[in-house]
């Protein structure tokens, strides 16, 4: 049955058109669902050309939706005269959503079903867009926050790679650090999602040829995206090992640059959401760069408190430091060296403290070289060593080389020691090598009392 159009047809449709003009509308005979009428964004999305009227008489479910049966989502049963039904739609077919409006209306004494509909799909993807942007901006301000702690670099880098991991929902988040001079490259910090082993231990010293394609890359495109290790990497090279090995098939990676120069690098090893925003790691490797930096510059300042400047050998501040060490950890046998330069006076006196100064740094070198890192410069002309993997016949040889080299660099030193094996006692033995030292500088004075 065609309906005529009249005046009275178009009323309630004219009224509902001035409320909602610019969306999708059609009305359906509630009686046997068939159309009576639909607008021209309505024949648009059916693909129906603007004057067409062939629509008319047609199942709504069928044309509208491609049901041979009402269709499961219709609101018919919950819609009135007086107030419209609102509603969100998703349709499958085209993946496309809309919000809906339905509403009874009257026309030549039938009961007809109104129903106004307007895509939301790009309100929708500006709507995630924000939220995605909101996020990013609130997991990098938990970054910044994070490395602006007061936690250590360590501490707060293994949170900031914690926090990144679970942001991408990725298996782990790392940080890579070029070593130029030795042509390696090691994983300096990491964090593991949970029953996800972490790689760090084994991912030391490796060559830097074996990831030069990524650094070529760095150079070249910047930040990168291996979404298929299979289709992405060459199945032959040493990168494809490695990454195999580890069970990576997809990474983030962003370079670390610093004046100009390429550092290091930050991943996340297979993340299965978020992906596609390289542009948070970026910008937060401007502050885990910051970061390193202030690692570098206490490291820097820690080197100096430790550290003798005219010889290297660790000052007397890491002396006692060591010493409370020994002391709240006994080593099982322990032997102490104290040698006092001779002569230091008379050389700065005769030659000049240049002279004297070459001196020192003749002795310190001779210490460094026979007893090794534990050796300390703790006076002007005093210095002092330390062995926890000795005995004591060992200890008398080492003093023995040390004593040879001083004679054949034509520098002399007055020597004590303590030496013990069980019951150690860092600070007594400190005096006890100290005294023996002392009497010996009383024995060499006494012998070379002329000069």
């Amino acid at each position: 049955m065609k309906y005529e159009v009249t005046a009275m047809l178009w009323k309630p449709i004219a009224e509902a058109l001035l409320e909602d003009s610019d969306r999708i509308l059609y009305v359906t005979r509630i009686a046997d669902n068939r159309l009576i009428y639909i607008n021209g964004p309505a024949k648009l999305e059916c693909g129906l050309p603007e004057d067409d009227t062939s629509y008319e008489g047609q199942l709504c479910h069928k044309l509208l939706h491609g049901y041979d049966e009402p269709c499961p989502h219709c609101k018919r049963s919950m819609i009135n005269h007086q107030d419209f039904y609102r509603w969100r739609f998703y349709h499958e077919a085209d993946g496309m959503h809309y919000w809906v409006k339905d509403k009874i209306i009257t026309i030549n004494g039938e009961d007809c079903h109104l129903q106004l509909a307007e895509h939301m799909t790009e309100q929708l993807e500006n709507e995630r867009k924000i939220q995605r942007e909101l996020e990013k901006e609130r997991i990098l301000l938990s970054c910044v926050k994070t490395l602006e702690s007061r936690m250590r670099t360590q501490e707060a880098v293994d949170s900031l790679l914690e926090i990144v991991t679970r942001y991408f929902n990725g298996d782990r988040a790392y940080l890579f650090e070029f070593d130029y001079e030795n042509q390696v490259t090691n994983n300096t910090f990491e964090w593991a999602a949970a029953g996800v082993e972490k790689e760090i231990d084994v991912l030391q010293n490796v060559p830097l040829e074996v990831i030069q394609t990524w650094i070529d890359a760095f150079r070249h495109v910047g930040s990168f995206y291996i979404s298929d290790l299979d289709e992405n990497v060459d199945r032959s090279s040493e990168t494809y090992r490695i990454l195999e090995m580890q069970g990576i098939r997809s990474l983030i990676a962003v370079p670390l640059e610093q004046d100009g120069q390429i550092i290091g690098f930050f991943g996340v090893d297979n993340p299965r959401k978020n992906y596609e925003d390289i542009s948070l790691l970026s910008s937060i490797s401007v502050f885990i760069l910051n970061a390193l930096e202030k690692r570098a510059y206490h490291a820097t300042l820690e080197k100096l408190s430790y550290e003798d400047g005219l010889t290297g050998l660790y000052n007397r501040h890491r002396f006692n430091h060591t010493v409370e060490e020994l002391q709240k950890k006994p080593p099982q046998q322990l032997g102490i060296v104290f040698a006092d330069l001779n002569n230091l006076k008379y050389t700065n006196d005769t030659y000049g403290h240049e002279a004297g100064d070459s001196l020192i740094r003749t002795a310190a070198r001779i210490i460094r070289q026979v007893f090794g890192e534990l050796t300390f410069r703790v006076g002007g002309d005093e210095f002092v060593a330390m062995r926890t993997d000795t005995d004591e016949e060992g200890l008398r040889g080492l003093i023995a080389d040390m004593n040879a080299l001083m004679e054949a660099h034509r520098a002399n030193v007055s020597v004590g020691y303590s030496y013990r094996s069980g019951n150690t006692d860092a600070l007594s033995q400190t005096d006890e090598a100290d005294n023996a030292m002392y009497a010996e500088k009383l024995l060499y004075r006494k012998q070379h009392s002329k000069r």
